[in-house]
Formats: structure tokens, sequence, C-alpha cells
């Protein structure tokens, strides 16, 4: 029986630990209250709404975002910071070297105020192939 209590709460505090590390959930947007469930490359219009309480309550000043995840020369970079409510608003600009392959990647996003990590997003990005 202890064997069992021991194994049922070594596998909770697994799971609670698993689920505060878990990246915040997030939705691309448009700033004019529309949402969509990713980022599209060649698009400098889209913002990522992020929770303020995942960044301490409020925009710090020297806000900045490092990304990952995402196939070479594909990129998405931090463009301004609004907010909307209780979000903030990333507004960036997706990018990628060439239109003759596809992106159907997630994103990993290091939000930071300077070397401080605030939170960490995911959020899927989409490319089209188009004829060069």
């Amino acid at each position: 029986m202890k064997k069992i209590l021991l194994t049922a709460a070594a596998a909770l505090s697994l799971a609670t630990t698993a689920f505060a590390a878990s990246p915040v959930m997030v939705y691309a947007s448009d700033g004019n209250g529309n949402e969509y469930q990713g980022l599209y490359t060649e698009s400098s219009w889209m913002a990522i709404e992020v929770p303020l309480n995942a960044l301490g309550g409020s925009v710090p000043s020297n806000l900045s975002i490092a990304v990952s995840g995402l196939p070479q020369g594909t990129y998405v970079t931090l463009d301004s910071v609004s907010t909307d409510g209780s979000n903030a608003l990333l507004y960036v600009s997706v990018s990628r070297d060439s239109t003759e392959t596809a992106v159907n990647s997630v994103a990993n996003i290091r939000v930071q105020s300077g070397e401080t990590l605030l939170t960490t997003v995911q959020i899927p990005v989409y490319g089209a192939v188009y004829g060069e």
C-alpha cells in the first residue's frame, strides 16, 4: 500500500511540475479582435496575444523574443508591443528566405525582459509554396 501511495504521489508531483513548465496558451490576432490559430509567413500585421499575468502583470520596456523550432530561413521578429485589456499584443513580422518550400511548424518563443525569461509560448507558423 505504501508503494502505491508513493508512486501516486510521485506521479502527481511530476504531472504538476510538467504542467507548471508548460508554455502559455496564446493566439495570433490582427489587433482588431479577430483571432487565428497560427501566424502566416509574409505577414507583418499579426500579433501574438499573451496574457499580461504571464509577463508579471505589465509589459516591460525591454521586452524581447527569442524564437526556435522553425525551419532554417524562417523568421519571427518583434515589431512592437501594446496592451488590450488583460493581454499584451506582441506585433510580429513573419518572413522566410524562400517561398519554394512550405512552412508548417511550431514556433517556440521565449518572451524575455533583458536576460530574464518571463514566459514561453508556442504558436504554429504556416506558409504556402509560391513559384519563383
